[in-house]
């Protein structure tokens, strides 16, 4: 399981503060401890705020301090844009997030996918949204498969986003989503990401829901989860999911963790 850290996002009140303030401690501190709490990537959004500049600004500070890859997250191919040329080393590591069939955002996003041979986050959504079932959300990731392939991408670096919506819209929104998961993988081989906010909007005990929505999806396939590293919950639940699959050889990880002391009851 990839783990993409959900901190430095100008959407959380209290980070788009230090932005705005240009507090390159506090930032750094914070990738520091995603870093350090396991996180594979670092999600970099700017978008509540002078986004173009803050990209800049907010991928230079975090890349002083650590050299985990980035994920530039922005629906606007232009802030994308601005983000990978701020990045220092292998532009190519650097996940996009992200790229989907809205007219405005294909034509902009994938010519940036195909010059720097990023890794993609690709999303089940097109000019007319979200669509209400699974069989629909299957079209459009044919599509975008098809799309890529076309342009000869590499699609062991696609990650395909049903984007799950919210348990209290609709009962079956957590179902209906690891449907997607399980036919995406079986009939384009690709890999799955899902963020895990938007499962327990609007209801009690979010972390609660959060946790065991990870961990169903772990158990159909899911490759990478957009979340909070520092929420020692949910960390766990990554590695004992991941032990009880079986992608952890002889437990090696769950035991590690352990004798660190990092599991959380």
């Amino acid at each position: 399981m990839l783990i993409i850290g959900e901190k430095l996002n100008s959407a959380i009140p209290s980070v788009r503060e230090l932005i705005s303030k240009r507090d390159a401690a506090a930032v750094q501190d914070l990738a520091l401890r995603q870093a350090q709490a396991g996180a594979d990537y670092l999600d970099i959004n700017t978008a509540h705020g002078d986004e173009l500049l803050d990209m800049e600004w907010l991928v230079q500070k975090v890349q002083e301090v650590t050299d985990v890859p980035l994920c530039i997250d922005s629906t606007s191919a232009l802030a994308i844009q601005k983000g990978l040329e701020a990045v220092k080393g292998d532009k190519n590591k650097v996940l996009i997030n992200s790229i989907s069939l809205e007219k405005n955002r294909l034509e902009g996003v994938l010519p940036l996918v195909l010059e720097y041979k990023c890794p993609v986050i690709g999303l089940t959504v097109d000019d007319n949204g979200i669509p209400k079932t699974a069989q629909e959300r299957i079209i459009l990731a044919e599509r975008l498969v098809e799309i890529l392939t076309k342009n000869d991408y590499d699609l062991t670096q696609l990650y395909i986003d049903p984007l799950v919506l919210p348990l209290a819209v609709d009962h079956t929104n957590a179902a209906m989503f690891f449907q997607c998961l399980t036919n995406i993988k079986q009939k384009f081989n690709v890999k799955t990401v899902s963020g895990l906010s938007n499962i327990s909007f609007n209801m009690p005990q979010r972390k609660i829901i959060n946790r065991y929505f990870l961990a169903i999806c772990m158990a159909f396939g899911m490759d990478a989860a957009i979340l909070d590293p520092l929420d020692g919950k949910i960390m766990t639940a990554v590695t004992t999911t991941n032990a009880l699959l079986g992608n952890d050889r002889f437990s090696k990880n769950f035991l590690k963790a352990y004798r660190k002391d990092a599991l959380v009851d």
